[in-house]
């Protein structure tokens, strides 16, 4: 039996799971914008999720948003979550339960989990993008994360993907596909057709399919299909798993997306992705994800 955790840059969330895939009831709690707040918050979620345990934790897996030292496991400089620099998030779990701890970057983790056990489960090549407060990104190759030379794996999300959109990036750049994709970018969107403060006040106008809710929904697929046709471009992987808060509206903004892929690579169809899936239990992806690492873990030093 694992304890799961996904610390975002909004919740925190957690869950024990079994090697076998069985797992309780996620927690889920606020996360604060403080680093004292915010190690309460990891001990009371720890709490509650030993609570429900009936087996012996055998490992603590943490996936986040970077970037991290991932083996040493301390923020360097989190983009989105700035008062967590230098925090050492390995030591101090590991100190406080008593438990080695395995980290990985929260986008790649729930790449891994969408194929162990969501949207894309038995694909051995996928690509996996959340849309939320950020825009992460995972690479599987081979049924394994791919990194390439990067420690958490590729930063797809600060791929350039055009001036207009003159917001700062937490990277300290423009232009930056999170600032045209994550959810500050899509609800500034909306303010400009809709009387909206949050992305759920969307939620009655897209129910009556208003006109202009739909016209933000294909701005938004259209900007989607720009990054996508990019990454199969790179990547030549087909199977493209979507995750995060924004992903539970794809039945909206996917149509957009994929009609702008077709005209992107209408004289390179074999790159056109043959799946595009939105996961179905989008806070569960990098709890899976993790406890499928523990599992590889564990399977490759028996």
């Amino acid at each position: 039996m694992y304890i799961c955790i996904d610390l975002g840059g909004s919740n925190i969330r957690g869950t024990w799971i079994k090697s076998d895939g069985t797992s309780g009831s996620p927690v889920t709690m606020k996360r604060p914008k403080t680093l004292t707040d915010t190690k309460e918050s990891l001990c009371s979620l720890v709490t509650a999720i030993q609570k429900q345990c009936s087996d012996e934790v055998q490992k603590f897996g943490l996936a986040s948003a970077g970037p991290m030292d991932f083996e040493k496991g301390v923020y360097l400089s989190p983009t989105n979550m700035p008062e967590l620099k230098g925090f050492d998030l390995k030591g101090f779990i590991s100190e406080s339960f008593g438990k080695d701890v395995i980290l990985e970057n929260d986008a790649q983790a729930a790449a891994l989990g969408e194929v162990y056990r969501g949207c894309l489960r038995g694909k051995q090549n996928a690509l996996f993008f959340t849309l939320g407060t950020g825009l992460g990104s995972g690479v599987v190759m081979d049924g394994t994360l791919w990194k390439g030379k990067v420690p958490a794996g590729p930063e797809l999300g600060h791929i350039y993907l055009g001036p207009g959109r003159r917001i700062r990036c937490g990277c300290g750049q423009v232009g930056c596909a999170e600032t045209w994709l994550n959810s500050k970018a899509l609800l500034d969107m909306a303010r400009q057709r809709l009387p909206v403060t949050g992305l759920r006040d969307l939620d009655p106008y897209l129910n009556d399919f208003h006109d202009n809710a739909i016209k933000v929904m294909e701005d938004y697929g259209h900007r989607l299909g720009l990054f996508l046709s990019q990454m199969v471009s790179i990547f030549g992987i087909g199977n493209i798993g979507l995750g995060g808060g924004i992903s539970r509206m794809a039945d909206y903004f996917l149509p957009a997306a994929r009609r702008t892929l077709e005209h992107r690579l209408n004289r390179r169809d074999w790159l056109l992705p043959r799946v595009i899936r939105s996961s179905s239990d989008p806070d569960m992806s990098a709890l899976w994800g993790m406890c499928a690492l523990m599992i590889q873990n564990h399977n490759n030093t028996t």
